[in-house]
């Protein structure tokens, strides 16, 4: 199956920072939104500037469910709360059906996490700043209330 491909900028730290297009459901079009790579996040996590961008009201976002488990930050537990039926789009591939977590009232950013992550062998190239995400030949094992990710070419 061919790669999935991404442009990335680092830092002197070797963070990875990303863009891909985001669609959700409920809107039907991508928006733009900025992730950063982090392989020890159970959780891709995305931040409430951007699901304003993604056109969700607080209203709507006070009524998503809650995940059954906290998240620990730097300064303390906060209740994560989730959108399924996300899109992710890099160039011509898409992944779909992923959860995105977020939690209202806090400086959360957003994160690229292990949830993604585990379905893919990744390669990072820092000289030339691509990051390479080819499909594990494997399943991954999916903890309770996640459903399996989707892998398309759009060409």
């Amino acid at each position: 199956m061919e790669s999935i491909e991404i442009q990335f900028i680092s830092n002197n730290l070797g963070r990875v920072d990303f863009w891909a297009d985001v669609m959700t459901g409920d809107n039907m079009s991508f928006r733009n939104v900025r992730f950063k790579l982090d392989s020890g996040s159970d959780f891709t996590t995305i931040d409430c500037e951007d699901l304003d961008k993604l056109g969700y009201t607080q209203e709507f976002l006070e009524t998503c469910p809650f995940h059954p488990t906290s998240a620990t930050t730097a300064s303390s537990d906060i209740q994560l709360r989730y959108i399924s039926n996300i899109s992710l789009k890099f160039g011509s591939r898409e992944i779909q059906g992923c959860r995105v977590f977020f939690a209202l009232g806090t400086q959360l950013r957003s994160l690229f996490g292990s949830d993604i992550l585990k379905y893919f062998n990744r390669e990072i190239n820092y000289d030339d700043g691509i990051m390479r995400l080819t499909q594990a030949k494997r399943a991954p094992q999916l903890s309770k209330g996640e459903t399996p990710l989707h892998i398309y070419s759009i060409d």
